[in-house]
C-alpha cells in the first residue's frame, strides 16, 4: 500500500502462481505494507485474511485500513503535507517520546496518520527512526509523479482497494511463532517475508539469528502450507533443506539495503535472486 523496506509490490505477479490453491485462510506473518494481501488474486479467494506485524505502528495502520479507511482518509486530507516542523513533531512523538505504545488499542486514526506521514516523506525503504531526515516530493506543474502521501490518499479513494482492505478479517500484533501457532490448521496458508539475514537493522523490531531459527522450526512443524521469501545466505540450506522443501529461484531487482551491510546505499538497486521456499 505504501513504500516500505522489503515491500513485495513488484513480486506478487511471479509469486501468486506459486501459491497453493484452495486455501480458506490466509495469514501474512510479516505484513509490512501488505502488498501481497492487497494484490494477490489467490489471496482474494480466501474466506479469512489475517494481517500481522510485530511493529505495533504498522499493525495499527492496517487496523485503520481495515476498520475505518474513510476516517483515516479524512484525517489525512486534513493534514498538510511537506511540512518540516510537522514532520519533526511527529518524529519526536513516535520515536522519542514513546509513551504512545503503552496499552495502545489498534485502530488509532491519529497515530496511523502520523506514522503514514513519516513513512511517505522519506526515501522508499528507509527505516523510520528518531533521526530520519524528510525527503519531501512535490508535484510541480507538468511534473510526472505525485508525492507518496498523495498517492496513498488516492488509493484510499478507490472502491476496489477499499473492498480489499475491508475484507481483511483480522489484524494481529504478535510474535511470528505465537501467530503461527494460533492460526495453524488445515486449509491455512502462511506467507512469511521475514527481515532478511544480516539486514535486520533496517527493521523497527529486533530479529536476531535465533528468531530465524525459531521461525524455521515453527514452519517445519505446521499442519498448514507456507511460502517463505529469502535471499541466499550460507545457513539457508541448513534451515530449509532442499530435499525437504521446494525452492523456487526468481531473478528480481532489489535495493542495495538487502545485499549490503552499508546503511548509506539503500537508494541503489541491483539485480538479484529471490528464493521462495514452500512446504507443498
Amino acid at each position: 500500500m505504501f513504500p516500505y523496506i522489503g515491500g513485495k509490490s513488484h513480486h506478487v505477479g511471479w509469486m501468486d502462481p506459486l501459491f497453493p490453491v484452495g486455501f480458506t485462510k490466509y495469514v501474512e506473518v510479516f505484513g509490512g505494507a501488505g502488498w501481497v494481501l492487497v494484490k494477490s488474486p489467490k489471496v482474494a479467494g480466501a474466506v479469512e485474511r489475517i494481517y500481522n506485524d510485530y511493529n505495533p505502528l504498522l499493525a495499527n495502520v492496517w487496523e485503520c485500513f481495515r476498520a475505518d479507511p474513510s476516517g483515516l482518509l479524512r484525517q489525512m486530507n486534513a493534514t498538510p503535507k511537506s511540512d518540516p516542523e510537522r514532520y519533526k513533531a511527529y518524529q519526536r512523538e513516535l520515536f522519542v517520546d514513546t509513551g504512545w505504545h503503552r496499552d495502545m488499542a489498534l485502530g488509532n486514526l491519529d497515530l496511523a496518520t502520523k506514522y503514514l506521514y513519516l513513512q511517505t516523506q522519506v526515501f522508499a525503504g528507509t527505516p523510520l527512526s528518531a533521526t530520519n531526515v524528510p525527503y519531501f516530493t512535490e508535484t510541480k506543474a507538468g511534473g510526472k509523479y505525485p508525492s507518496k502521501w498523495d498517492t496513498l490518499r488516492r488509493k484510499l479513494e478507490k472502491p476496489e482497494i477499499l473492498e480489499r482492505l475491508q475484507k481483511t478479517t483480522g489484524v494481529e500484533n504478535l510474535d511470528c511463532e505465537d501467530l503461527i501457532r494460533k492460526h495453524d490448521g488445515d486449509g491455512v496458508f502462511f506467507y512469511a517475508d521475514p527481515p532478511y539475514w544480516s539486514k535486520e537493522f533496517y527493521y523497527s523490531k529486533e530479529f536476531p539469528r535465533e528468531k530465524h531459527e525459531t521461525l524455521a522450526r515453527t514452519l517445519g512443524s505446521i499442519q498448514g502450507k507456507f511460502a517463505l521469501s529469502y535471499y541466499e545466505f550460507d545457513d539457508l540450506r541448513t534451515l530449509y533443506p532442499e530435499d525437504r522443501f521446494r525452492w523456487h529461484r526468481q531473478s528480481v531487482y532489489r535495493s542495495a539495503a538487502t545485499r549490503s551491510g552499508n546503511r548509506s546505499d539503500y537508494r541503489q538497486s541491483s539485480k538479484g535472486t529471490e528464493i521462495l521456499i514452500m512446504n507443498y
